[in-house]
This record gives C-alpha cells, structure tokens and sequence, in this order.
C-alpha cells in the first residue's frame, strides 16, 4: 500500500547573522518590508528581528533602481507586507549573497503522515511530497 506523506512548512527559516546588539546569531523575518524612494531611485529591505533581543536589521531587496525597472506588482507586493513575497525573497540566492546570510531550515518543517491504518508488522511503501517550494539543497531533516 502507498503513502504519501507530505513535508509543510510550519515557519519561515530563520537568517543567520549576527546581531551587533546581543551577539545572538538568528534573525526571524517578520514579513515587512520598508520602501523608500530617492527621486527616481527605489530602495527596498526585508525587516527581520533578532531572536536574542528583538533588534531590527535590514535586508537588502533593492538597492538604487531605476523605478521603472521594477514590476509594478513587484512594488505593490512590497508595499503590501506580501508574506508569499517574504518567503520568495529569503530563498532568493541574490538576496542571500547581497546581504551575506544564510537561512536556518530547523523545525521550519513538519512531516504529516496522517493516520496509520496499517498493522505494525506490515511494511509500507511511502512517496514524500513537498507541496511548497523547498530550499535547493534539502539535506537537513523536516522537524
């Protein structure tokens, strides 16, 4: 008999960087970002606070580009705290390499196996499915 469990994300990961206030190492993006235009110009970051002390750093998103070179929903995405848009940007490689970070996948997973029906000496044939986009290199467990 087939299985299918499925891996769901229970959280964002966390950013690994350290904090210049308490020297803790984790970073938990709280889904805003803060826009701000010079003239033409359009700078963006994602918001994200320490797990030590609550400190706030920024995350590079956009650096100086031209307004018109940014897709309209792109900006409106922004604009409205996009918690998809969050999750699209920490796994971004761009973002990660402009702002030197890393992401921490632990117990941002959970594994559900549903309701076993099967007899304890009866071995099972079990398929997983990441319904969601997963990181690139998935070597750590779901939590």
């Amino acid at each position: 008999m087939l299985r299918i469990w499925d891996v769901v994300p229970t959280c964002l990961p966390l950013v690994v960087r350290r904090c210049h206030a308490c020297a803790s190492g984790r970073f938990r993006a709280n889904g805003k970002f803060r826009v701000n235009a010079h003239h033409k110009l359009i700078d963006a970051w994602l918001l994200a606070l320490c797990a030590g002390c609550g400190e706030t750093t920024k995350l590079t998103v956009l650096e100086r580009v031209n307004v018109r070179s940014i897709r309209p929903g792109l900006l409106d995405r922004l604009h409205d705290n996009d918690p998809f848009l969050t999750a699209e940007l920490l796994q971004d490689p761009a973002v990660q390499r402009r702002n030197r970070i890393a992401l921490d996948w632990d117990n941002a997973w959970r594994l559900e196996i549903g309701e076993p029906d099967h007899l304890d000496s009866e071995g099972i044939d079990v398929a997983v499915r990441f319904p969601v986009t997963s990181p690139s290199r998935s070597s750590a467990e779901p939590g």
